[in-house]
């Protein structure tokens, strides 16, 4: 009865109660006040931001939309794109919407203690993953445009430099096909043919790919993938747009969009014998916006050396030999990088593959 009653209220009252380590409120005030702190910088919508920063230091930022256009669409398309993408070093991404407190990195991040808890991030709804398992990796929001104000800190964990961007226009953004797998294929003595899926985008009719721009990397001995969430490692990002512009000169082919079908191609000589390379992909969209694929390392073996001249697009010499059964082996392939979310209520942290 009466007594039954009351259990079932105090369950519920329970179950309403956030858990230990839970985010804070809406209304909590701005207290934390840091030495290594940035000043606070408006972000404007679609435009990159690329910057230096120290370790253990935080850039801030804001960003405000009041499209009244954008705010009447579907809640399928009314999104926001939130991408983070280091150019080289371990960077953490904090988001807060509306309420005018900056997220508090150093309320979980301790680089002296190595304490990473990301249940005890104060002032933070969006955040990347922070326990060193994607160091080095991009950050990819996508989340609804439920708000005309966001709060944003990038952490810096060690010295690095990143772009980023913020972009209420989803459908402007490549997306990239069959989750930016690079396939690679030997053709013939010292060529390779490198494959990839088309990007698509969503909703359709915002924008259309442009062209692909085709990265090939010579890899020294210690170019060794240490995490496969990261391509190659974050001293040597090769899995962002950012990060392929600071370890190469320029492209090495590029390929224009309508010679594509539902997949590209793309032929590269004058590759070495026992050497390691790594190839990736960049998509941009006719709004300018990209994004780089996985990428994939390969490593040649040649069975005997014989030296020719053959045309080559820019990969060092030109060097051509006969091949054996194992002329090239798939050594390594990442998937690219995570969204992570974080929720005010009990901080679920969610991962999933973008």
């Amino acid at each position: 009865g009466r007594g039954a009653a009351l259990l079932a209220c105090a369950a519920l009252a329970l179950l309403a109660l956030p858990p230990p380590g839970s985010a804070q409120s809406y209304f909590d005030a701005c207290d934390a006040q840091y030495e290594n702190l940035d000043d606070v910088v408006g972000l404007v919508n679609g435009e990159a931001t690329l910057r230096e920063i120290g370790q253990n230091w935080t850039h801030r930022y804001t960003y405000s939309n009041y499209n009244l256009t954008t705010m009447q669409q579907n809640d399928t398309e009314r999104k926001l794109i939130i991408s983070l993408e280091p150019c080289y070093g371990i960077v953490y991404l904090f988001v807060r919407k509306n309420v005018p407190c900056h997220p508090d990195p150093y309320s979980c991040i301790d680089l002296e203690t190595g304490l990473r808890d990301a249940r005890v991030c104060r002032r933070t709804h969006f955040m990347s993953v922070i326990d060193g398992s994607r160091d080095g990796a991009p950050t990819f929001f996508q989340i609804s445009l439920s708000a005309t104000k966001y709060y944003i800190s990038v952490f810096a964990a060690t010295d690095a430099r990143y772009t980023l961007t913020m972009l209420d226009e989803v459908g402007a953004w490549p997306r990239r096909g069959n989750d930016g797998i690079v396939s690679a294929q030997v053709v013939e003595t010292s060529k390779v043919m490198l494959q990839w899926h088309v990007a698509d985008y969503f909703p359709l009719g915002v924008a259309d790919t442009v062209r692909y721009y085709v990265y090939a990397v010579r890899l020294v001995p210690d170019d060794n993938i240490t995490n496969p969430a990261v391509f190659l490692r974050p001293s040597k990002i090769l899995n962002t747009y950012c990060g392929l512009q600071n370890n190469t000169d320029r492209d090495d082919d590029s390929v224009p969009a309508d010679l594509c079908d539902e997949t590209c191609n793309s032929t590269l000589e004058g590759l070495l014998s026992g050497s390691t390379y790594a190839f990736n992909v960049v998509v941009e969209s006719s709004r300018g916006f990209r994004m780089a694929y996985s990428g994939v390392t390969l490593q040649t073996t040649w069975s005997e050396t014989e030296n020719i001249d053959v045309g080559v697009r820019r990969l060092l010499e030109a060097s051509s030999v006969p091949m054996d059964s194992k002329d090239m082996q798939v050594v390594g392939a990442v998937m690219g990088s995570v969204l992570g979310m974080v929720g005010m209520a009990g901080m679920v942290l969610l991962r999933f593959m973008s």
